[in-house]
This record gives structure tokens, C-alpha cells and sequence, in this order.
């Protein structure tokens, strides 16, 4: 299907994107995304990592199971182990930690819970099924006519956003 703009309007599309991008990051409605874990877990997670990369151990255990202990991503895991093999100077920063222990890593943990409740870092939450119950409906409606956005509401409630639309269609 033609485009219905003349040609001598229309922009490159990537060239388009990244003005829009820009655009987006100059508003100062534009804020960056809130972290996952704290600072302290994620030294911690890079520190088992490392301990991870350098084992010569034949009975090491598969990147599967370590990132699963750990709780990340074996991807994750092992994008880190490239990026130790190319970057010394990260290797030496963490090596100056020493070895890590399971209380660092339980208190690192235990700090990001601490944080999570605060709000500071991004939830964890699962995306709700698309059976909604009807007393969450009428919970939804009720915080919408308080003034809740749609994006607080789907958010905060762990719903997504097409979900909190059509609840809200009736309104």
C-alpha cells in the first residue's frame, strides 16, 4: 500500500526513530527505568559469576543451574563470562572483593527485598491471567475514579495494560 504523505515529506524511518527517541529523552516527563536488584546484589551476582567463568572444576555445574541458584538469567550469565573474557580490568576489580560468601549474597538479597518495599526498584510481579475477578473489575474502577492512570493501575496491579482498557470501557 503506497504511503498517503509525498514522497519529499516522508523521513527515513530510522532517522525518524532516533529524532523520536530523542525527543523522548529531552521531555522531562522522561525519567530512566528503576533497577531490578540492588547495586550490592548485582556486585554480588557478577562476583558468583566470576567464581562461575574461572572454575576448572570437571564437575563445575551447567550455566543453567548456577544462574537459577542465583536467580538471573543463564544468558545473563553467560553474556557476563564474554564480557570477563574480554575485559581484565573488570576482572581484576572483582577479584579484589575476594571470594564471595552466601551471607554477602544473603544480605545483598535481603537489601534488595528491603528496597523492592520501598518502592526504589522495579516488582516482580507475574502478569495476571485474562480471568479477572469481579471484585478486582470493581477494585480497578474504584482506584481509576480516584485518579490512578491507566499505567499506575496496570503497574501497580500487575495487570496488563489491554486488560485495564477493557475493564475501563464500561466506565
Amino acid at each position: 500500500m503506497p504511503s498517503p504523505y509525498r514522497p519529499e515529506s516522508r523521513g527515513d524511518p530510522y532517522d525518524t526513530s532516533m529524532e523520536n527517541l530523542r525527543k523522548a529523552f529531552a521531555s522531562k516527563r522522561y525519567h530512566p527505568p528503576r533497577p531490578w536488584r540492588s547495586p550490592e546484589e548485582a556486585l554480588m551476582i557478577r562476583r558468583y559469576a566470576l567464581q562461575w567463568h574461572t572454575c576448572r572444576d570437571p564437575r563445575r555445574p551447567p550455566a543453567r543451574a548456577w544462574a537459577k541458584q542465583l536467580g538471573v538469567s543463564h544468558v545473563w550469565l553467560l553474556k557476563l563470562g564474554r564480557k570477563f573474557e574480554t575485559d581484565p580490568g573488570e576482572v581484576q576489580r572483582l577479584q579484589a572483593y575476594g571470594d564471595p560468601t552466601i551471607e554477602q549474597l544473603r544480605r545483598a538479597m535481603e537489601y534488595t527485598r528491603q528496597m523492592r518495599e520501598r518502592g526504589e526498584l522495579r516488582s516482580r510481579c507475574r502478569r495476571v491471567p485474562p480471568a479477572i475477578p469481579p471484585a478486582m473489575e470493581q477494585f480497578v474502577r474504584e482506584r481509576f475514579a480516584q485518579g490512578w492512570s491507566k499505567s499506575r493501575l496496570a503497574r501497580e496491579l500487575c495487570l496488563d495494560r489491554k486488560m485495564v482498557k477493557r475493564i475501563l470501557q464500561n466506565v
